[in-house]
C-alpha cells in the first residue's frame, strides 16, 4: 500500500525552496517601497519649491522663514494663496524636512531614505528651483560661512573705526 502524504525529505525540500525564494524576494520587494517613497518625498519637497518660485513670479521676492517648522504651517502665504493645499512638516519616512527662505531664496533639504537592504538613496537637496549633488551643496554651506565671517569682519572693522578718537587739530 502507498502512502498518500509528502516525505519529510519532500518538505524540507520545498520549504528549503520557499525560503530562498522569500530571501530573494523580500529585500527586492522593500527597496521598491523605499525607492517610491524616497521618489515621492523628492516631488512632495519639489512642489513646495515650485509654490515658492510662483509666489516669487508674483511678489518679486520670495517669503521668509528661518525653519522648516515655520515653512510647514497652515498660516504660510504660500498655503494661503492657494499655491499649494499643504506643507508637509515630515517625509514619507517620517523624517523632518529641513530648509529656511530669505527675500532672494530658499533652500529646502529631505534626507536620505533608511537603508535595510544595504540600498540607500541620498539626501536631496533644492535651491532656488534647482536639485544640488551633495558637492553642490557643501560649495553651498562653505560660501555661506565664508560670506558669514566676511561680514562679521568688516562689522568689527566698522565698529573700531567708529571709537578710535580723530585727533583734533
Amino acid at each position: 500500500m502507498k502512502n498518500k502524504g509528502f516525505s519529510l525529505l519532500e518538505m524540507l525540500i520545498a520549504i528549503t525552496i520557499i525560503l530562498l525564494i522569500g530571501s530573494i524576494a523580500v529585500p527586492k520587494y522593500l527597496n521598491s517601497v523605499n525607492k517610491a517613497r524616497w521618489i515621492a518625498s523628492r516631488e512632495q519637497l519639489k512642489k513646495v519649491a515650485e509654490a515658492f518660485d510662483q509666489y516669487n513670479l508674483d511678489h518679486g521676492y520670495y517669503p521668509e522663514y528661518a525653519s522648516w517648522d515655520e515653512i510647514a504651517t497652515s498660516d504660510n502665504v504660500v498655503v494661503k494663496e492657494g499655491l499649494i493645499d499643504y506643507i508637509p512638516l515630515k517625509d514619507k519616512f517620517g523624517q523632518k524636512y529641513e530648509g529656511y527662505s530669505k527675500k532672494d531664496g530658499y533652500l529646502f533639504i529631505g534626507h536620505a531614505a533608511p537603508g535595510k537592504w544595504g540600498i540607500k538613496y541620498p539626501k536631496y537637496y533644492i535651491k532656488d528651483g534647482n536639485f544640488l549633488t551633495e558637492e553642490q551643496y557643501q560649495e553651498l554651506v562653505a560660501q555661506e560661512q565664508a560670506n558669514e565671517e566676511a561680514a562679521d569682519t568688516q562689522g568689527q572693522e566698522g565698529e573700531e573705526g567708529a571709537t578710535e578718537e580723530t585727533p583734533a587739530e
